[in-house]
């Protein structure tokens, strides 16, 4: 009797709200149809074949964790090294190469959006490729080796800088360069004076977070021979030797744990 009346005492919605809330229902039962859709179009192994391999592999990593090979430690920890100045060499590149390119892409830079469409096309078509497809094109280019994976997470940074870059230039506050223009400023003044300075501290943190992307990735690149710690870790994972691979999983954890700290620390006094 008490939930009746609670009930009764809640308004009907609005007509307007009633069609936003079907339209809402409507959405997610499209997507779950079509996620079901998907899955039924896909050859998908069988729930025996998938537990089988969780109970051969996956179990045998998670119990290798207390007891880890201590003497691949030194190895992993030299490897983790080489993948964060791999990392660092290629944020500084792809920050480098991305600051002049996305001036020309920034819409109120350069006077439209026709104007800035090239340079948002060629960010669109760096971004298109993936650092594992530009780490093997690398390695076939230029050999196995650190280089191939310097060169794919620089290139890739590109796009991704230069997307987010265009993003902050054409997000900055007007008014100062009004104000330079007013008094008879060039637009190098404009340029110098206004823009820079407005964006320099979101290009410094949005340089910050690629970095840690390219920390992980640069994990990833070294399966297909572009260095880093991935190399070593794939060779282990060949060989089933769990206890080592478990040493090599800690060593990256806890890098990547304490770049994220510090990382976000800094981008948190930037900006």
């Amino acid at each position: 009797m008490a939930t009746r009346e609670r009930l009764a005492a809640v308004p009907p919605l609005p007509p307007h709200a009633r069609r936003s809330l079907v339209t809402q229902y409507l959405i997610v039962a499209g997507i779950l149809g079509l996620t079901i859709l998907c899955l039924l179009t896909l050859n998908l192994p069988s729930w025996e074949r998938v537990s089988r391999g969780l109970a051969n592999n996956v179990v045998r990593v998670l119990q290798s964790f207390v007891n880890p090979h201590l003497e691949t430690a030194p190895l992993a920890m030299s490897a983790m090294a080489e993948t964060f100045f791999m990392a660092v060499i290629g944020t500084t590149i792809g920050a480098i190469l991305a600051f002049p390119v996305s001036f020309l892409a920034a819409a109120n830079l350069m006077g439209g959006t026709l104007p800035s469409a090239p340079g948002k096309t060629l960010l669109v078509a760096i971004r298109t490729f993936p650092e594992i497809v530009l780490a093997v094109i690398f390695v076939v280019a230029a050999g196995p080796g650190p280089t191939a994976g310097i060169m794919a997470m620089g290139i890739h940074s590109i796009g991704f800088l230069g997307k987010i870059f265009a993003d902050v230039i054409e997000s900055i506050d007007p008014g100062p360069s009004e104000a330079i223009r007013a008094t008879g400023g060039t637009p190098l003044h404009v340029f110098f004076y206004s823009v820079v300075p407005q964006v320099l501290p979101e290009f410094a943190s949005t340089a910050l977070y690629r970095f840690e992307i390219n920390l992980r990735a640069a994990t990833v690149l070294g399966l297909v021979g572009a260095g880093g710690i991935g190399l070593p870790l794939i060779q282990r994972i060949q060989f089933r030797r769990w206890e080592q691979v478990s040493m090599i999983l800690i060593v990256i954890v806890v890098v990547i744990i304490v770049v994220d700290a510090v990382s976000a620390r800094i981008r948190r006094r930037l900006v």
